[in-house]
């Protein structure tokens, strides 16, 4: 069996910095799950952009993704998380969106947003819940 804890995943990682150097979300001025790797406390294991630019520059073939996910377990998600997951299951998009919204695009000629039904939405919820 594979040992996934925090520590056997950090083994190896010389922090070199290659990983921050390409990380899209260190560039945009935030402070990445790279920036864990490189020795630094003030970071967010929920600021990625999925690029995994990462992982394809990491000379030591670091698994950043399941380091990310090991330190997501241990921090929680952030506040709003809930809510825009909510929004996200009920519109597709993470700001919030209801019936008002649908009132302003047909005001400017645009389709209506389909939101799905709030039965499905509160069993994809609690589903989602049970995971964590």
């Amino acid at each position: 069996m594979r040992n996934t804890s925090l520590d056997a995943l950090l083994e190896g990682c010389t922090k070199c910095g290659l990983c921050r150097e390409v990380c899209i979300v260190e560039r945009m001025g935030a402070h990445s799950i790279t920036s864990f790797l490189c020795g630094d406390e003030d970071f967010s294991s929920w600021l990625c952009s999925s690029c995994w630019r990462c992982q394809e520059v990491c000379p030591q073939g670091i698994d950043i993704h399941s380091i990310m996910m090991a330190k997501r377990r241990q921090e929680g998600p952030p506040v709003g998380h809930k809510a825009n997951f909510r929004s996200v299951l009920q519109s597709g998009y993470a700001l919030p969106m209801g019936q008002e919204t649908n009132e302003l695009r047909k005001i400017h000629g645009l389709d209506e947003v389909k939101f799905i039904p709030v039965r499905w939405l509160e069993i994809l919820l609690h589903r989602q819940e049970d995971c964590e």
